[in-house]
């Protein structure tokens, strides 16, 4: 029995060369939530008009909640105590995060000679600081990930990765939990509102194609 295409009626027909057949499900939810499609399905002949209208529209919107990520990720806080004053909390589960970053053999040949004057390299730190700050947000969006808005318990390690001189890793873990009274922060609690919404979006429609 023939398959009919849920929104324009077309036989769907089946072999490799088949220009109809029906779309995946991805697809169906770019057009129907971001484009004026209706149907439970589309064909590979009426599809792609739909998606070109859809596109736009979700890649705008797509845009701006990346920008919210962007600008808000740090209000998701990062503490090394295990049990903060005041702090009404569910924990979630553990949360890590690592960045490899080239320190050079520049910059370490320099570290060690300045060391030797009681001074260190801004070259090698600013490195370091780089890593530490991408390893925080990575660990801040995992832990969003989870539903979770704070992190505790937080340990940074380094490490040298792998016998290749002038690489190293940069390692943070802690607790993921789900603060139940962020006013505690002092922030904005609207704020971690919309980030939290915001990471819960992307996750939600990160899948859908884009071409």
């Amino acid at each position: 029995m023939s398959k009919i295409c849920p929104n324009c009626k077309t036989e769907i027909k089946e072999g490799f060369f088949s220009s109809s057949a029906l779309s995946n499900p991805e697809s169906v939810t770019l057009i129907n939530e971001f484009g004026t499609g209706e149907a439970e399905g589309y064909c590979g002949k009426c599809e792609p008009a739909f998606k070109r209208a859809a596109l736009p529209n979700y890649l705008k919107e797509l845009e701006i909640r990346k920008r919210t990520l962007h600008n808000s990720i740090d209000s998701v806080p990062i503490l090394s105590i295990q049990n903060p004053l005041n702090w009404d909390y569910i924990a979630i589960g553990l949360v890590t995060s690592q960045s490899v970053l080239g320190t050079g053999l520049l910059s370490e040949f320099t570290s060690s000679f300045t060391d030797l004057f009681g001074s260190q390299s801004g070259a090698y730190n600013k490195k370091l600081i780089e890593g530490e700050q991408f390893c925080k947000n990575l660990l801040r969006k995992n832990a969003l990930d989870l539903g979770a808005n704070a992190i505790i318990g937080a340990d940074v390690d380094y490490s040298e990765a792998g016998s290749v001189k002038g690489m190293l890793m940069v390692c943070i873990a802690g607790t993921a939990i789900k603060l139940k009274n962020p006013e505690v922060l002092g922030l904005n609690p609207e704020k971690m509102i919309l980030l939290m919404e915001a990471n819960d979006w992307v996750q939600k429609y990160k899948d859908l194609p884009t071409l």
